[in-house]
């Protein structure tokens, strides 16, 4: 399947193949600094987030790093550029950070709470999504990875207070029958499967807070946490689409 992500500009760049330039300071040059200036200007805060140290003219020179080092020389499209600024520009937040690093399996486990207090990163500032179409607002997630692949969601709309303090409160939810699995595919990347949804495709990038860091006033604690949508239906471009800060539940 296509992605829906993508538009009409990205694709008739995805036909042209590029030299990557030698040097840093060349990667400014088109068509790398076009390509950075179309991204911003469709998917900025929508599914790009650039951050107060982040400015087009100094990314080109951050994505040939990146594609260097991901072995990335030869036959770069305009498509590839755009997967690596996706890559490293998700909203909120990019995740390549000194407080962040991959989570394992073991960091995963348990049960988790999407606060709150933390609803408002979920999707980039200027995403679509961030109406709720005449829905009562999210209160709050819960999220229970659990040893064996077992996974379970609930989610909380509307002004009722949210019923998960403790890991003990996804006890209930855990008696239903199981339609939900995941699995750590490779390093921090979570891969959901579902029974009742045929055809389900669902990724994500999962980070572990190792020292606090504070971002539009929600803290992050050590421990906590950062997770990123990376593949679904409709997004096989990597392009983070949702976002969900969890912190752990006792």
């Amino acid at each position: 399947m296509k992605s829906n992500i993508c538009t009409v500009v990205l694709v008739c760049l995805a036909a042209a193949t590029f030299h990557l330039p030698t040097a840093a300071q060349d990667a400014a040059a088109d068509p790398f600094s076009k390509i950075v200036v179309e991204m911003f200007r469709m998917h900025g805060g929508k599914t790009w987030c650039a951050d107060a140290l982040t400015t087009v003219p100094s990314t080109p020179a951050a994505v040939l790093a990146h594609l260097k080092a991901s072995g990335l020389t030869d036959g770069v499209t305009g498509q590839t550029i755009a997967a690596a600024l996706w890559h490293l520009y998700p909203c909120p937040f990019s995740p390549a950070r000194a407080e962040l690093r991959a989570a394992s399996s073991k960091e995963i486990e348990g049960a988790w709470l999407f606060p709150e207090t933390s609803q408002k990163l979920r999707f980039g500032p200027r995403s679509p999504r961030q109406s709720t179409l005449g829905l009562p607002p999210v209160k709050c997630d819960a999220l229970g990875y659990f040893p064996g692949g077992e996974l379970r969601h609930a989610m909380i709309l509307g002004k009722t207070d949210c019923p998960f303090t403790q890991a003990a409160d996804l006890d209930a939810a855990r008696k239903n029958p199981q339609v939900s699995t995941w699995a750590l595919h490779k390093e921090g990347r979570i891969a959901v499967t579902r029974t009742d949804v045929a055809g389900h495709v669902e990724e994500w990038d999962v980070f572990t807070v190792t020292r606090p860091l504070v971002f539009q006033e929600v803290t992050f604690a050590e421990g906590d946490l950062a997770a990123y949508i990376r593949r679904e239906n409709g997004n096989e471009v990597g392009a983070a689409t949702q976002f969900r800060h969890l912190q752990r539940l006792r």
